[in-house]
């Protein structure tokens, strides 16, 4: 029949002139487009990324503490008063008095100093787990890159069915005022030559300015869901952002997909919570080091002079020599127990993390189940909407041709009307479901990448 033809050239209609065509991209963004897109300019995976970047530099930065230590110094004195020094009597002077006390400046007003230090770390236990821990909170922060990647993919793909949800319901809208217009127009020529009621027409009218106010609200709603799309995405909310037509029949991919072995433990979330208790575990090490001992190696060399007054540039004054090479032991004791008691909350900071950990399993747990269900779901609903609204289509050309016969009152005509509109809808809504019931599955199980695949 006829009216059977009409699934068809609606699907036409939106896979091929959903959007207007985009300058540069004649046919519009697909969602493979937008997530690159998304994933190439939103600011949260960029800020995610120097956070990473900052952890590699942070890692060279301990590296570099077990790396030998050169320093120059200098040091120059300009003693107003020279120290006095206290001696025994008749040391220095034989007619002093033995019993009493000489008082003697020893040294000269003004002395200069430079040389050059080197130090290097021998041993320290501190030092070899900072290096692990560093490495560690590299590997951290790039699980943290991944997951909020995931989580931005995530949000594209979800912004993008909001908008293609829209536009849905827009053309379904202009589908049936396209209806109503020609009923319009059939009611007012019957009006004219007295074969309806003026009531009827008037009934028409309301139907057609509810319809275009309905319009003109979800031509808002496409602005408001499209520049946050394009906020998602890290685009300029002021461009201009078309998207491309959208093969909603193909389910083949939601059926296979719940056929795949599925490893939870792919979930970065988990990941993320595994590496902070490692990071923990590596922290309590880090205190525990306190009790071992540190040794470092130094050496020094310097050139000092010693004058009355400021003529150390002068060529022909001397310059003495001083060096030494030494090694330096430091054996931790006693500190209050100050050590134990961080150790003591590093392990209830652990504790805590466990629970996180059981926590977030169980979640991932239930996710994937709930994504599994409602994937299952959403496909035998599908079915049964589509049933629908061909149905709602066969009662509403009978209907109308029933009214033109003058078989059937207006008030069935526009009840049908309103049916087949609401049956559209709901179809149209139903497919945007089975997609995010999809981006859900995928999203449970750690491999929302391949939403748009």
């Amino acid at each position: 029949m006829k009216k059977q033809n009409w699934l068809p050239l609606i699907l036409f209609l939106l896979f091929g002139g959903v959007v207007h065509a985009q300058e540069g991209n004649k046919e519009g963004y697909t969602l493979k487009e937008c997530i690159e897109l998304g994933l190439k300019n939103n600011a949260e995976i960029k800020k995610s990324i120097l956070d990473e970047k900052e952890a590699g530099y942070l890692r060279k930065e301990i590296t570099g503490t077990g790396l030998p230590q050169l320093e120059a110094y200098g040091n120059y004195n300009n003693f107003l008063d020279v120290y006095p020094q206290a001696i025994p009597g008749g040391i220095l002077d034989p007619n002093s008095d033995p019993n009493g006390v000489d008082v003697i400046a020893f040294g000269v007003p003004q002395s200069l100093k430079g040389g050059v230090q080197l130090s290097q770390l021998v041993f320290s236990q501190s030092y070899l787990i900072g290096l692990k821990a560093a490495k560690t909170s590299e590997e951290f922060y790039r699980l943290i890159t991944e997951m909020t990647t995931e989580d931005i993919i995530y949000d594209i793909a979800m912004n993008y069915y909001g908008v293609i949800s829209t536009q849905l319901q827009m053309i379904n809208l202009e589908a049936n005022h396209d209806k109503l217009i020609k009923l319009e127009a059939i009611i007012k020529s019957q009006y004219e030559n007295d074969l309806a009621r003026k009531v009827d027409y008037n009934r028409v009218k309301v139907n057609l300015t509810s319809l275009e106010t309905q319009m003109d609200d979800l031509e808002t709603l496409i602005e408001q869901r499209s520049n946050y799309l394009k906020l998602v995405m890290g685009i300029p909310v002021t461009d201009e952002l078309s998207l491309a037509a959208y093969n909603f029949e193909d389910h083949s991919n939601q059926q296979g997909i719940l056929l795949e072995d599925v490893d939870l433990s792919n979930r970065y979330d988990l990941q993320v919570l595994d590496k902070q208790q490692e990071l923990n575990a590596l922290n309590i090490k880090n205190i525990k080091s306190g009790y071992y001992p540190t040794i470092a190696a130094f050496a020094d060399l310097n050139y000092n002079a010693f004058s009355n007054s400021f003529d150390f540039l002068s060529s022909s004054h001397q310059w003495y020599r001083g060096s030494l090479v030494g090694i330096q032991l430091n054996i931790p004791i006693f500190d209050g127990n100050q050590r134990k008691n961080k150790i003591a909350q590093a392990r209830m900071q652990s504790e805590k993390l466990k629970h996180d950990q059981y926590l977030a399993e169980q979640k991932a747990q239930a996710d994937y189940l709930n994504a599994v269900k409602k994937i299952n779901n959403s496909l035998k609903s599908l079915e049964a909407q589509q049933s629908n609204l061909v149905l709602s289509e066969t009662v509403f050309d009978q209907t109308n041709q029933l009214y033109r016969e003058g078989l059937s009152p207006l008030t069935d005509v526009l009840d049908s009307e309103t049916a087949l509109r609401e049956a559209r809808a709901a179809y149209f809504n139903q497919m945007i479901n089975v997609k995010t019931a999809e981006a859900d599955f995928y999203q449970s199980i750690g491999q929302i990448e391949k939403i748009a695949e």
